[in-house]
C-alpha cells in the first residue's frame, strides 16, 4: 500500500450514488445526547465497506504495537468521543479522517449498530456503518505511523458463516467470543470480531430479504 508523501491527503468525494440494495439502507443517527449515560467512556468507530467488482471490501486497521493500550491489535478506524461531536457518526468520521485520511464526504453512512462494551478499557464503542466512495484503500490512504501500523482489506463474501468462536471466564461468567482470520494472516479478535459478526449477519439478513 502507499502511503502518499508529505502528508497529502486524498480529494474529497462525493458520497456513492446508484449503490445496490445494501447501500440504501438507512436510518437517522442519534446524538449523543439522547443516547442513555452508562458511565462508561464512549468512543465510535466506522466500518468501511467499499465496492469491487461487485463485492464489499471491508477496511481493518492495525494499531500500532507501540501503543500503551490495544497496541498491535486488529481494529476499525474511530476513537473516543471529543466535546465538539455531536453524535457517534461525527466521532466515527472525525477518527476516521485522523487515521486514515478518508474525509467525510467519501463516506455514505448506512446505519448505527447496536453499541459494545470493552472488558479492558471499559468504554462503549458504537460502530457506524458506511460505504467509501472515490478512494482506493490500496493506493489512497494516510496512515499515521504513531497510530496506525498498517491496513488491510477483506472480501465480506469471504468470511466464515460461523466464527472460531472462543470462551472466557469474565466477572465469574463464561463469555464466548468469535474469531476472524484476515488475508495477511492476522487475526481479528475482541470488540472488533464481535462487530464484524454483526456486520456479516446484516448482510446475510439483507440478502435473504431481497430474495423475498
Amino acid at each position: 500500500m502507499r502511503i502518499p508523501e508529505n502528508g497529502e491527503r486524498p480529494a474529497a468525494a462525493s458520497p456513492a450514488e446508484n449503490l445496490p440494495a445494501f447501500g440504501e439502507r438507512r436510518v437517522t443517527f442519534p446524538s449523543w445526547s439522547s443516547l442513555p449515560e452508562n458511565g462508561m467512556g464512549r468512543s465510535a468507530v466506522l466500518v468501511p465497506l467499499f465496492r469491487s467488482e461487485g463485492a464489499f471490501l471491508i477496511l481493518f486497521l492495525r494499531r500500532s504495537p507501540h501503543l500503551t493500550r490495544h497496541g498491535g491489535e486488529i481494529c476499525f478506524p474511530g476513537g473516543m468521543r471529543d466535546d465538539s461531536d455531536e453524535s457517534p457518526l461525527m466521532t466515527a468520521l472525525r477518527e476516521t479522517e485522523e487515521e486514515t485520511g478518508i474525509p467525510p464526504a467519501a463516506v455514505k453512512p448506512l446505519l448505527l449498530l447496536p453499541s459494545e462494551l470493552t472488558v479492558v478499557s471499559s468504554v462503549e464503542v458504537f460502530p457506524v456503518l458506511g460505504i467509501v466512495s472515490g478512494i482506493d484503500p490500496e493506493k489512497d490512504l494516510v496512515l499515521p505511523p504513531s497510530e496506525i501500523a498498517a491496513a488491510c482489506t477483506a472480501d465480506m463474501a469471504a468470511f466464515p458463516e460461523r466464527p472460531r468462536r472462543k470462551e472466557f471466564l469474565i466477572d465469574g461468567h463464561v463469555r464466548s467470543y468469535p474469531e476472524y482470520d484476515l488475508p495477511d494472516g492476522s487475526v481479528v479478535w475482541g470488540v472488533t470480531a464481535r462487530i464484524l459478526e454483526k456486520v456479516l449477519a446484516f448482510r446475510k439478513k439483507g440478502e435473504e430479504e431481497w430474495r423475498k
